[in-house]
């Protein structure tokens, strides 16, 4: 009785999850590890995006946008970013905002910006697909409006105090 009792446990905790998952489609090649757009199924686009991007965050956490920088540009190849180039372009193909699903920390922006304005083509040969899909935003113009902004608040302020 118990070994049947075994038997049946067994083989309902290695049938049970098979037949209770949903199909999904995979969006790497087995055979050699490239990435593919996956348009049967983007959840798992969606997934992957915020995978990449968990992966770039938890890699680059603890350096400074220079260091990031510096990094990059001394690098042969990053596949991790140019997947994440990769699955933007996908989701924006398919009509799905990337920022809607996952950003990028600032920090790692502004790192990847400044490898970007450094060395351009060196940043594309890194990178490939990210430097052609995704935008990278251009913060000069923004932080000078900052900086104007933020003076004339602390002058504002002071008069009036």
């Amino acid at each position: 009785m118990l070994k049947n009792t075994v038997i049946l446990a067994t083989i309902s905790f290695l049938i049970l999850p098979w037949a209770m998952t949903e199909k999904v489609y995979a969006d790497f090649s087995a055979t050699d590890g490239t990435y593919f757009c996956n348009v049967n199924d983007l959840t798992v686009e969606k997934s992957g995006y915020s995978y990449l991007i968990f992966q770039e965050n938890r890699y680059w956490a603890s350096e400074t946008p220079e260091d990031i920088a510096t990094n990059i540009l001394n690098a042969n190849y990053s596949k991790m970013l140019d997947d994440l180039g990769r699955t933007y372009h996908c989701l924006k193909d398919n009509g799905i905002n990337p920022d809607s699903v996952d950003t990028m920390p600032s920090y790692l922006i502004i790192g990847l910006n400044l490898a970007k304005e450094q060395n351009p083509e060196k940043f594309a040969e890194v990178a490939p697909n990210f430097s052609n899909y995704v935008p990278v935003p251009e913060f000069g113009s923004f932080a000078a409006l900052m900086i104007v902004i933020s003076v004339i608040g602390v002058i504002v302020i002071s008069r009036k105090f």
